[in-house]
């Protein structure tokens, strides 16, 4: 991986072989999805995809800032990694997470840390219930993967960035702190950055641009009447009207799916970050174990309820049914058959 190079300054990677993949798909009408931001938001990110309704050659390019913030990082790599139909792009989020990993020891960077870090390390220790060792291992598995990330993709009517581009330099000679990183200097140029191609990019919210929630596009337009950039970070974690948009590159389609209320998580906190942040993980491990805890002794109290022995051994169950006739003690028959009398049965 070249941890002793300043990646930084390294130059703008680029994958051919996915390039030419995403391309043919399109030219044979295949649908081409871009999702903006996702910041640990996993079970939108799933709803999202349910709704894109993926044929097979369909594909999902993600651009960067995949994890951090929200309630399961850990769980978003987990689940783009598995997926086949989705490819991606390295944000500056991923970029400080990669920083972390100094050959076969992690040291926690601590920029990344305070900008939203520290929920995605307390995802790993929570996914690995606590196991210390087996979390560090996991997240330098994903660092090394994530490290092997395109900077961004070049097609040949689109170009997919995180951040976007330096007005300023030649085009293909960009590096890659400038395509994770700039902000207005590049959305705010009064020219297209390539005449060809209109920029999809993340990074910089959508609220910025007065479109809370929603893709906001460029007033600057190519010759053929597309906008010379769409903005597609819509704020997973925005307080307004959360979500996350895809667009597609074939139809000019938006889906948006909003937030799930089961990870609004600032609706509970004044932090920046989800409460897997307190004390990297910990306090979410004691609050599921205070619930596990208190759902055994609410069985205990409604077998009690029942009239049943919480003694009872596994994998024993029980059905109780409604007695017909008076309970009468009847010495059970030799034959070891019980009575219609019996309350209980053995399911």
């Amino acid at each position: 991986m070249g941890v002793n190079n300043d990646i930084r300054r390294a130059p703008a990677i680029r994958d051919r072989g996915t390039e030419a993949d995403l391309e043919a798909r399109l030219s044979a009408g295949n649908r081409v999805w871009v999702v903006g931001d996702i910041h640990g938001h996993l079970g939108t990110l799933r709803a999202l995809i349910h709704r894109l309704r993926l044929d097979e050659e369909d594909r999902v390019v993600l651009l960067g800032d995949m994890i951090d913030r929200g309630p399961d990082s850990a769980g978003v790599l987990s689940y783009i990694r598995e997926h086949p139909q989705i490819v991606a792009i390295k944000g500056n989020h991923e970029q400080m997470a990669i920083q972390s990993l100094q050959a076969t020891s992690i040291e926690l960077n601590t920029t990344w840390m305070k900008k939203g870090g520290a929920s995605t390390w307390g995802s790993y220790i929570v996914a690995a219930e606590g196991d210390l060792h087996l979390a560090k291992l996991r997240f330098a598995q994903d660092c090394a993967w994530l490290a092997d990330l395109p900077s961004h993709i070049v097609l040949d009517r689109w170009r997919l960035v995180h951040a976007g581009y330096n007005p300023h330099k030649d085009i293909e000679m960009q590096d890659e702190k400038t395509l994770l990183w700039i902000r207005g200097a590049f959305f705010r140029h009064n020219l297209p950055i390539d005449e060809n191609r209109t920029v999809l990019f993340g990074h910089t919210p959508t609220s910025k641009f007065g479109k809370v929630g929603h893709v906001a596009h460029s007033k600057i337009h190519l010759d053929d009447g597309r906008p010379s950039w769409l903005a597609m970070d819509t704020s997973a974690h925005n307080h307004k009207d959360p979500c996350i948009a895809a667009f597609n590159l074939n139809s000019s389609e938006i889906i948006r799916q909003r937030t799930l209320r089961s990870e609004q998580w600032w609706i509970d906190t004044k932090s920046r970050e989800s409460p897997i942040a307190e004390h990297y993980g910990l306090a979410e491990l004691r609050r599921r174990a205070k619930k596990a805890v208190a759902a055994k002794h609410k069985a205990r109290r409604r077998l009690a309820m029942a009239g049943l022995s919480t003694r009872a051994k596994s994998p024993i169950s029980f059905r109780v049914v409604k007695r017909k006739l008076p309970l009468v003690e009847k010495a059970i028959p030799h034959t070891g058959i019980q009575t219609q009398d019996s309350v209980i049965f053995h399911a």
